[in-house]
Parts: C-alpha cells; sequence; structure tokens
C-alpha cells in the first residue's frame, strides 16, 4: 500500500492554501470597497445636486422676501424637473400635486417648504457619504490585515522551504 494523499508532493501545502483563500478575501475586500466607493460618489453627487435646486429656491425667497410676505414666486423650470424626476415630495406630495394644490406662484412660506424637502435631500445623501467613508475604513482596515496575514504566512513558508533545503543538504 503506498500514500495515498500525494498533494504535498505536488506542492500543494497547507500554508499555499491558507495564502489563496487570504488572495480571494483581499479581492472580495477590494470588490466591497470599489463598489462601496462608487454609491458614495452617486450620493455625493446626489448631495450636490439637491443643495444647487435648494440654493436657486433660496434666490426665489429672497425676491419674495423683499417684495413683502404676500408677495408669491415661481419655482425655475429646473427645480420642478429635478424634484419630479427624483421623486422628491413636499410635505408628503408629489411637486405636481404640490403646485396643483398650491398654484404655479407659492407664498414665501411654501417655497420655505420646498426649500426644505431639497435640503433633506442633500443631507441624507450626505449623511450617507460620512456613514460610508466609516464602512470604508473598516474594510481597508481588514484588506490591511489580510495582506499582513499574506505576508506571514509567505514568510513562514519561505522559512519552511529554507529549512527543508538545508536539511536535504
Amino acid at each position: 500500500m503506498g500514500i495515498k494523499d500525494t498533494s504535498a508532493i505536488y506542492g500543494d501545502s497547507v500554508l499555499s492554501g491558507g495564502i489563496a483563500v487570504l488572495y480571494i478575501f483581499m479581492s472580495l475586500l477590494s470588490d466591497v470597497a470599489n463598489q462601496k466607493y462608487a454609491q458614495m460618489q452617486h450620493k455625493s453627487d446626489v448631495s450636490r445636486s439637491a443643495q444647487d435646486m435648494a440654493n436657486q429656491v433660496d434666490e426665489i425667497i429672497a425676491e419674495v422676501s423683499k417684495k413683502g410676505h404676500k408677495a408669491t414666486g415661481e419655482l425655475p423650470q429646473a427645480v420642478i424637473d429635478y424634484m419630479r424626476k427624483n421623486g422628491i415630495t413636499i410635505d408628503g406630495m408629489s411637486i405636481d400635486d404640490y403646485i396643483s394644490k398650491h398654484g404655479d406662484k407659492l407664498y414665501q412660506g411654501q417655497l420655505q417648504a420646498v426649500k426644505a424637502a431639497l435640503e433633506t435631500v442633500s443631507n441624507r445623501a450626505s449623511d450617507f457619504v460620512s456613514q460610508s467613508q466609516l464602512q470604508l475604513q473598516k474594510v481597508m482596515q481588514s484588506y490591511n490585515v489580510t495582506v499582513s496575514l499574506i505576508n506571514s504566512m509567505q514568510t513562514m513558508l519561505a522559512e519552511m522551504n529554507k529549512s527543508i533545503a538545508q536539511n536535504i543538504r
């Protein structure tokens, strides 16, 4: 009867297998980090664009406030289109429903409500980016630990090979 398990003869040691698993883990962590970064970029864009729209509404509010508290102002079409496209609601209503209910000309308080809805979207997206940065930091710490483990296992494998080679002589 001969040796049934010949994997060691072909260089398939426990350390090599461990290193291979760690490389797979490293690749997985890299993919997770890339996906999280892509989400962060998207939410950062959302935050900026929603804030830009809120700033446009703020300009209308400033114009209306100069005219008195009974004055009205119209939302820029770009703001209406943005809110429609992104499903942003004001007091639980779509922008179309809000305009249907209150009319094209909005009072300062109504404009403030539109601005607040846009700022809420911007702030939520910004919060997501902040939370994602912490998650990304954890992923990168795990990645660095994995790299250290790979280095340690490679060193152990090199020492083992060196010891075997010295004993052969």
